[in-house]
């Protein structure tokens, strides 16, 4: 008698339900990611025990990379009353302010101008070239002929990166980082500000290559304007294996 032959059947499994779980993953993520900002200079922190976290709002970030270069950026709350928008329009109008009554060269920015400023992240020109700066907002690639003039590949060689940091001649008047500090310690966010005064308010990021006398001279330029008060961002040091 023949053997009885059992006929194959194609193997089907149901995805439905993994495609599912898939999509509600990747929506969780997406909603729950924290994404990180361009930065002008891309800095190594060194390495650190400490676990303790920087806040996500309601600080400000100095970069400073191995030349000497500073760059900043304002993080404020997330509620409409203290938006980012609102408090870096209010920061500019603040800093051109403290600097006209320093110096006889006025500075003065049009409303399209604080508009342009109001999106950005970290931001560092000198104040003499930020009109012109802010200006490329508006032009066609203009992204990322800002990033370019940050980042220190503009090819115009008059444009200049980085927040002047050099001690002024005349010791009444201060820099302009100085001054920039100054105008984010009168923010009108008691939050942001609050967290200036305890000293969670300021971070400062470095590579951790850089030399000491360069990060020396930020926290000296902070401590004159009488900001003592300051962390240290680092990266969390892998444990002995």
């Amino acid at each position: 008698m023949g053997r009885v032959k059992i006929a194959k059947k194609s193997t089907f499994i149901d995805m439905t339900a993994m495609s599912d779980v898939t999509v509600l993953l990747l929506t969780f993520f997406m909603l729950t990611s924290t994404f990180l900002a361009k930065e002008p200079a891309t800095v190594v922190t060194p390495p650190s025990v400490s676990e303790q976290k920087v806040q996500e709002t309601n600080y400000v970030q100095v970069l400073v990379n191995p030349e000497g270069k500073v760059w900043l950026t304002m993080n404020n709350d997330t509620a409409s009353k203290w938006s980012n928008e609102k408090m870096r329009m209010a920061l500019l109008d603040k800093v051109s302010e403290i600097y006209n009554e320093n110096y006889t060269k006025k500075v003065n920015f049009t409303p399209q101008q604080k508009l342009a400023f109001s999106k950005l992240g970290s931001f560092g020109v000198p104040l003499s070239q930020m009109g012109e700066f802010l200006d490329l907002a508006s032009e066609q690639e203009g992204t990322t002929k800002m990033d370019n003039w940050l980042m220190g590949k503009d090819e115009n060689p008059n444009h200049t990166t980085g927040i002047p940091i050099s001690w002024n001649s005349d010791e009444n008047k201060p820099n302009e980082f100085q001054m920039w500090m100054k105008a984010i310690r009168q923010t009108e966010n008691e939050n942001l500000a609050s967290a200036i005064k305890d000293g969670s308010g300021v971070a400062i990021k470095a590579d951790g290559n850089t030399a000491f006398d360069v990060i020396h001279m930020v926290m000296d330029n902070l401590q004159t304007i009488h900001m003592n008060k300051f962390t240290l961002l680092t990266a969390l040091k892998a444990g002995d294996e």
